[in-house]
Order: structure tokens, then sequence, then C-alpha cells
């Protein structure tokens, strides 16, 4: 397959090894809510990439998780180097593998209009970790030519509040929980959105080999939560960013139909009636 979803660590390897990197654009995408992840990336990180911050937007209590803004993102990505017809590799150093923030990255780019754009496997956790002694990093920070990509929004993979209390007229739609069970289930009292099955972002890794299990195994894992892959998907969390991860999985499992609401739970527990939650 060209240009897939996910890549492996061992096939940006041989692409660094043979300076194969025609068109290839290596972005860390490592971001945390407590710690500057630049400064991480300034000391070590994979040899010709790039880092790029996507969580740059204007955030407030309804969305504390928010999107860029379209200009500053598309200004950003530019000077990592990115055209139009770039392919483009994310990583992270984050949970679940680098896929909390690679998912996030990943719809990102969808949702600007990106069409090529994969996840390195594992992020930068199984690269470091690659036996027998890691794979190499480097402090050396690239000075790529300015790309030519140009932003061009697809709101059809981000729902709004009002698209979603719509849904509940659309029973094809099915509504996805990526977060925690016992979020889900809710010891707390919030509960969750009426009707959505409950697949949480953790259940997609496998922790022993630090990579997304395969997609036997996550196909498995979708039609043990009540998800059914054929049809339309509509993935959510707290605000947007394990359920990115669920969006990208089912994807990369055939479904063409999925967007994400990013509002979450956390615009939809001030907004909605009680009858439109379950507890």
């Amino acid at each position: 397959m060209d240009n897939p979803s996910l890549v492996s660590v061992e096939w940006l390897k041989e692409k660094l090894d043979s300076d194969d990197l025609d068109k290839v654009v290596i972005l860390d995408v490592s971001w945390s809510s407590t710690k500057d992840m630049k400064e991480q990336y300034n000391i070590e990180h994979v040899p010709n990439a790039s880092y790029l911050s996507v969580m740059e937007g204007i955030h407030n209590d309804m969305f504390p998780r928010n999107v860029p803004d379209i200009e500053a993102f598309q200004d950003s990505v530019r000077k990592a180097g990115v055209n139009a017809d770039s392919h483009v590799i994310v990583y992270s150093d984050s949970d679940a593998c680098g896929f909390f923030l690679s998912g996030r990255a990943w719809w990102t780019f969808k949702l600007f209009g990106h069409k090529t754009v994969s996840i390195l496997d594992g992020g930068w956790q199984r690269w470091k970790s690659k036996e027998p002694e890691g794979y190499p990093v480097t402090s050396e920070v690239p000075s790529p030519k300015e790309g030519n990509f140009t932003c061009s929004k697809d709101d059809s993979i981000r729902l709004t509040y009002e698209v979603m209390v719509d849904n509940f007229t659309r029973p094809d739609r099915q509504v996805c929980d990526s977060r925690a069970t016992l979020k889900y289930t809710s010891p707390d009292g919030k509960g969750h959105i009426k009707g959505a099955k409950n697949l949480p972002m953790s259940q997609l890794v496998n922790s022993s080999t630090g990579t997304l299990k395969d997609l036997d195994d996550l196909k498995k894992e979708f039609t043990t939560a009540g998800i059914d892959l054929s049809k339309p998907m509509v993935c959510y969390c707290n605000s947007g960013m394990s359920s990115c991860t669920l969006a990208f999985t089912a994807a990369l499992c055939g479904n063409d139909n999925v967007s994400v609401y990013h509002g979450g739970f956390t615009e939809w527990s001030k907004k909605s009636p009680d009858d439109l939650i379950e507890k």
C-alpha cells in the first residue's frame, strides 16, 4: 500500500538509512499540559524530524483542548516544510504508545485538508526502545524549506453539538465513547451520551509490543464493544483527544465514514438535557 496510514519504526528507519525521503516530512507532535515538550525535542528526536504543536488553539472551559486557528496552523505547518503533496509522518511521546497525541495530530491534518498523513506505530517510545540499543536520535534541528501546504477545512469529520443532537433522529449513526470504562460507567454520576458504546483507547494498543494491535484483534475489540464497522461512526471523549485515535483505528479497519465530536462529554454534559445522558 502506498503511503499507509500506519507505518512501523522499521519502515521509517529504512527510509532514513537509504535517504529515501522524497516528499516525506517527519513531525514530532509531542505535547503535554504539564511540561514543554519542545524542550525534550531539542534534546533528542528522530533524525530529520521537525517539531509541530497541534495544540495551539484558543482553549476555554467548553473546549479545553481546542483546535488551532486555521491560519496559524497553516503557517506552522508550512514552516515545518509540508507541501500539498507531502507524506506526513507524525509521532509523539505520549500515552497509549504515542497514540494519544499522534491520533489527534492525524485528525487535525485531516480536518485541515491534508490527506496523506501517517502515524508512526509506537511513537517515540518504540523508536527509542527498538532492540538492541534503540534507533538513532539526534539533537540537530533541521531547517526545511518553507512548504506550500494550504488549509482547506473538512467539517464533515468534526461534528458540532447541534449535529450530535440531530444524530438521535438518525439511528444509522453509532456513537462511540473512547474514555476509560470508569468514566463511561460514571462513579462520579456524570455518565455518557445516551446510547453510546464504550471502547477505551487503552484497549486499542498492545502494551507488550508498544504498538497498535493487529487488524484482526482491533476488529474483535469493535465487535465486542457492540460497534458495527460497516456503519457510520462518531467518536467522542472528554475534549477531542483519545476519540481521534478511536476514529483513526476505525478508519484503519476499513470504515470510511468516521467523525469526531470534538466538544465531547465536556460540552455535552453542560448543554444536554438529562434524558440525553445515561448514568
